[in-house]
């Protein structure tokens, strides 16, 4: 009996934790130390067990394992745990080689379950390990997205990519601030800050008198070379150089200004090269497999959107349906409906991974801008939906479409076919008319 053959279905995991012979412990988890509690189906054997997280803590909490095995003549263990950061990978992979059955709780869940105990709703690392053991009981729990290494090895990087991207708005938010503290007149004039030449002017000259400092004749012959000014315009250069003289910039004796959008420039450069550094490496290890090529013969996709929604999906083959993806997506409809009152537009879960959510998303933006048949399937879907949030509501159906194919293309081996996807909408369409 394997765990993953239950976990994925909330009936069959009601069923396992059913069965007699099976050892169930919650585990709280922090950064410096574990709190668990033991126990089986109807009885709790251990209420508290702290262990550290170090070698000798895991071998008592493996020592405290046995015992109660023993004591309760169980034959499996399922260990139960909140993904918490990231302190709990150590133990996971720890506790998986070791042979045992480590699975997931939602971490709202047990937020939830401990405010309906007896003793109150204050929060304790006793407390929260028991109400970890309880989701178990009940058939409450997930298991995680399993990944080979490669895998594993690209969405850390990407991970980290991603980190990078936010940190890189941050500061392209912080240096248009300052540019217009100092030279509002030339926000206009740089569309895209993290261009090369962007870069380059604005460590060069960042303030209007950086600019008019050595004449025009000398600005326009540092500027004028094209591996100076990149795509740049020399009439581009001669309007800034203008609006330099008559800018209406804060003025700046100490040239603080300056100092600031020097520093913002080169942190901005500094990280959109590494965002670059951690994409490139993440692609370089996963652009030999054959799941990863098969992606890109999908329409209007590129590398990264590839390499990202194939390592937050991790091994297909543990997914028996595409809409297991689209609930690790978060994509899957939720309803509200309460008693008399007027019954609300239902609205996608977003319980789910964020990180193939958002990729997803600006993915099905590109496919409805710019290929027909996604285009035409977002207005068939705005139509069915109309009213306010209607496109919001379609590209949440693309997006929904673009993981179900992703799951068919990796499951089936067999590369993107627009033929194939209308030969299957039509037989799904005939079963549900005959339904």
């Amino acid at each position: 009996m394997r765990l993953k053959d239950y976990a994925r279905n909330l009936e069959k995991r009601k069923v396992y934790v059913q069965q007699p012979g099976l050892l169930l412990i919650g585990v709280d988890i922090s950064k410096t130390k574990h709190d668990a509690c033991i126990g089986i189906k109807n009885e709790v054997i251990q209420r508290k067990l702290t262990f550290a997280h170090s070698r000798e803590g895991f071998q008592m909490f493996e020592k405290a394992i046995r015992k109660n095995m023993f004591k309760a003549k169980c034959r499996r263990v399922l260990i139960g745990m909140e993904p918490s950061g990231i302190y709990w990978y150590a133990l996971y992979e720890r506790l998986r080689s070791c042979g045992y059955g480590v699975c997931l709780v939602n971490c709202q869940a047990v937020s939830n379950n401990r405010k309906t105990m007896p003793d109150g709703v204050n929060k304790t690392d006793e407390k929260d390990a028991y109400s970890i053991f309880d989701l178990l009981a009940q058939g409450k729990f997930l298991l995680p997205v399993q990944r080979d290494p490669e895998l594993m090895a690209a969405y850390r990087m990407m991970q980290r990519h991603m980190a990078l991207k936010k940190r890189i708005s941050r500061l392209r938010n912080q240096l248009r601030q300052a540019i217009h503290l100092a030279f509002p007149e030339l926000n206009p004039l740089i569309k895209d800050l993290t261009l090369p030449t962007s870069l380059r002017f604005l460590k060069a000259n960042p303030t209007p008198r950086s600019i008019r400092y050595n004449g025009c004749r000398r600005f326009m012959e540092k500027w004028r070379p094209r591996w100076r000014c990149g795509q740049w315009r020399p009439e581009k250069l001669e309007r800034i150089y203008e609006l330099a003289g008559t800018s209406i910039g804060l003025k700046d004796p100490h040239r603080i200004n300056e100092f600031e959008i020097k520093a913002l420039t080169q942190d901005l450069a500094d990280a959109v090269e590494k965002s670059k550094m951690w994409l490139d490496q993440a692609i370089s290890l996963i652009e030999h497999r054959n799941d990863f090529h098969l992606l890109l013969h999908m329409p209007r996709i590129g590398k990264p959107t590839a390499c990202a929604i194939l390592t937050a999906i991790g091994d297909v083959q543990e997914f028996a349906y595409g809409k297991q993806l689209v609930k690790l997506a978060g994509l899957d409809i939720r309803r509200f409906e309460s008693g008399l009152t007027v019954k609300k537009r239902p609205r996608i879960s977003h319980i789910g991974s964020g990180y193939l959510r958002h990729w997803l998303y600006h993915y099905a933006k590109r496919l409805v801008a710019f290929d027909p048949q996604f285009k035409a399937l977002h207005q068939r879907r705005k139509r069915n939906s109309p009213g306010k949030g209607s496109g919001q509501r379609a590209l949440m159906a693309v997006s929904d479409k673009i993981i179900r194919i992703v799951y068919r293309i990796v499951k089936d081996n067999e590369k993107y076919s627009f033929k194939k996807d209308q030969f299957i909408a039509r037989q799904y369409g005939t079963l549900k008319k005959a339904a």
